[in-house]
């Protein structure tokens, strides 16, 4: 059960709001409403109207981009504590990007007129959004390197070493299927699978139908062509 006093609680880790006395936060946190939702709701689309800022407190959300042919790309993976969809919010544009339900999730929701005239009471509500749009601007330009200077392969190989945290931890497929990491790799599933294929071939990783493991992760480094202690 999410009250008043948890959220304000909670939403005091989120770093836009962890300088703001918790007078300030419970008006923050009146000013929007917790909603929950299944997995596989569209949350939102891509090029609506600014659906408003959201903060994600329990649950995973997948930020897309999909093609003209419906090809998707996940560019982004949102995990609590997170607020996301802040662009639109500030400049009143469309949505930059669509928002799944990848895990059923618990979120808080504020539409861009509350969050407007709150930022005009706590102008450091904003401003503290500018540290979080500069850290998701690089990492926008890291995924357009990998799909311009890195092969499928290589970033099957990137993205197997970062959610294996460098080969420490197992990869759960059931939390991971195939869709999901081909998506993410900016692909589909059948190169993906290919690329899969030829990492096991490697001596890289080892899959199962439940878990992939990383048996080398300075080789799968090497495919990925990064530093395996810089992987994010």
């Amino acid at each position: 059960m999410f009250t008043i006093d948890k959220l304000v609680q909670r939403l005091s880790k989120v770093s836009h709001f962890k300088d703001l006395p918790p007078s300030a936060i419970f008006e923050i946190v009146s000013a929007g409403e917790v909603h929950r939702y299944p997995k596989g709701l569209l949350l939102f689309s891509e090029g609506e109207p600014c659906s408003g800022l959201y903060v994600l407190f329990h649950g995973r959300i997948h930020l897309c981009k999909i093609s003209p042919q419906g090809q998707q790309s996940i560019i982004g993976v949102v995990n609590p504590v997170i607020m996301f969809n802040e662009v639109p919010v500030l400049d009143g544009g469309t949505n930059p990007v669509t928002a799944v339900v990848d895990e059923a999730c618990v979120l808080w929701h504020i539409s861009r007129e509350n969050f407007q005239a709150l930022a005009k009471r706590y102008p450091v509500l904003a401003l503290s959004l500018l540290p979080v749009l500069a850290a998701r601007n690089r990492k926008l330009l890291i995924f357009c390197e990998d799909i311009n200077f890195r092969s499928v392969m290589g970033r099957t190989a990137k993205i197997l070493l970062g959610l294996s945290e460098n080969g420490t931890m197992h990869i759960d497929r059931r939390q991971y299927p195939n869709h999901v990491l081909a998506a993410q790799a900016a692909t589909v599933p059948e190169p993906f699978c290919r690329a899969v294929r030829m990492l096991r071939g490697h001596g890289a990783i080892q899959c199962t139908r439940s878990a992939i493991t990383v048996l080398d992760a300075q080789r799968l480094a090497h495919i990925a062509e990064v530093d395996s202690a810089c992987v994010a």
